[in-house]
């Protein structure tokens, strides 16, 4: 595979990446991740390569670190929903907890 169509393929993951964090497909998201760390890998893995890498992707480079600070973006809100959620339930529980003290025991 030629640097050309690796740097397309880099690019198309990273976009798909974003596609399945902005629809909640995280299984999806993973396995996309996966493919683009051994794409990486292939692009970088010797001194060689990896010169020729800097030389043809560096523009590339720019719209996937853009791409990425979104992915962390979305990951982050989805953090702090879930975290908001977490909060709910415990409290919903907690609530729950005493008033099934209440009627256990009605003094």
């Amino acid at each position: 595979m030629d640097i050309r169509t690796q740097k397309d393929q880099l690019l198309r993951l990273t976009q798909a990446m974003l596609a399945s964090a902005e629809s909640d497909d995280w299984d999806e998201f993973e396995l996309q991740e996966q493919q683009r760390n051994v794409l990486l890998n292939m692009i970088f893995g010797s001194p060689d390569s990896a010169e020729l890498a800097k030389i043809h992707l560096v523009d590339v480079v720019k719209e996937i670190l853009l791409i990425d600070q979104a992915i962390t973006n979305l990951i982050r809100q989805q953090r702090d929903q879930a975290a908001e959620e977490l909060r709910r339930f415990r409290n919903a529980r907690a609530g729950s907890k005493a008033y099934q003290i209440a009627i256990d025991d009605p003094m």
